[in-house]
């Protein structure tokens, strides 16, 4: 009888869940520095304003003392606020189903999901593109530079694509594996952060892993978009709804880790130069470029439009504003069939592991 009742407790302990937070919860990755780190800034300052609507952020990184740091550095700047750490590598799929299961141990929903993690990476700067846009097309060369030569080919440990893996898989097996959680806390959103630059013409649906065309960035962020919607067809029911930002041009570390310290600070100016000049999507810091986030995550749902992109623009002396427009030449078909594509890729990583 004893070892019964011992059981018995046994079980209850294991089947005991975290209680409701009364704090909305939201999942960042790459939350470490950048739009991530903004947009958890946002949301803190959002919580600080209005008591009865407070988040508890999750710090999604891959990095532990990245992460350790930018919680400590939000925390001087909002005292008190609740901030944790999580770690995730999105570029890897066995990651991704590790970090899935110990977040469902420990919390009970989300509200919002902001796929924001991802890669740009460089093989070299082509410096005779500078001058020949800058004559052809200076407004190009501020918005949509093509001097940084993007790697082909490249491939993730597990063989996906570096790019595809890191930008689009990734929060897509993660979406598919929170989607209960996310459905618990009713009215849930999951925001994908794209680019300024997305447009269908660097889209090859054959090539759906960015590996053979010459702009996989590009690519995989079209893709974000063409998900973001498709996705809504399936977890509206669900009271989940998918949408895609942009953040303008950010000079993130993206820029000088690419061109070097001092051609970073070059560029910088060129962005302040061309601001005002008029290139309303200079928004440059990330805290104006993590608004269009911001945004999206906070006003009623039926303001919003799930075919179209919220974007982050500034006016010529910094006011930052947000405008929407439709995915660029959005096709459901076309978007439901990559889709099934990516749930046929899970099911082979669910055999795997």
């Amino acid at each position: 009888m004893k070892i019964l009742k011992h059981k018995k407790r046994k079980k209850q302990k294991r089947q005991q869940k975290q209680p409701i937070s009364s704090s909305k919860i939201a999942l960042i990755t790459g939350a470490n520095s950048g739009i991530g780190f903004a947009i958890a800034q946002r949301l803190l300052y959002h919580s600080s304003q209005n008591p009865l609507d407070k988040y508890r952020i999750l710090l999604g990184c891959r990095n532990e003392v990245k992460a350790s740091k930018a919680r400590t550095d939000l925390l001087k700047e909002y005292p008190n606020s609740l901030i944790d750490i999580v770690i995730v590598d999105v570029s890897s799929v066995n990651s991704i189903f590790k970090f899935c299961r110990k977040l469902k141990k420990k919390y009970d929903h989300i509200d919002l999901l902001f796929c924001n993690a991802g890669i740009l990476s460089c093989v070299y700067v082509d410096w005779w593109i500078f001058p020949h846009q800058l004559l052809s097309n200076p407004k190009e060369l501020f918005t949509d530079t093509k001097s940084i030569i993007q790697p082909v080919g490249n491939l993730t440990e597990e063989g996906l694509g570096e790019t595809f893996a890191c930008n689009i898989f990734g929060h897509y097996v993660m979406i598919h594996q929170l989607e209960d959680m996310l459905a618990a806390a009713g009215h849930a959103r999951i925001i994908w952060t794209s680019s300024c630059t997305a447009r269908r013409d660097d889209y090859n649906p054959i090539d759906y892993q960015c590996i053979e065309g010459s702009s996989p960035y590009e690519s995989s962020k079209y893709i974000t978009d063409i998900i973001s919607v498709a996705l809504n067809s399936r977890l509206n029911q669900r009271n989940i709804f998918s949408f895609t930002t942009h953040p303008g041009v950010v000079a993130t570390n993206i820029v000088s880790d690419h061109l070097g310290f001092v051609m970073g600070k070059l560029m910088k100016i060129g962005f302040y130069t061309a601001r005002i000049l008029g290139l309303k999507e200079e928004t440059i810091t990330a805290w104006n470029g993590s608004y269009s986030n911001y945004i999206v995550a906070t006003q009623p749902i039926e303001n919003l439009n799930k075919y179209h992109k919220y974007g982050s623009y500034v006016k010529p002396w910094g006011s930052v504003y947000y405008l929407d427009e439709l995915i660029d030449r959005y096709n459901e078909n076309e978007a439901l069939s990559l889709l099934k594509k990516l749930d046929d890729l899970i099911l082979e990583f669910k055999k795997k592991h």
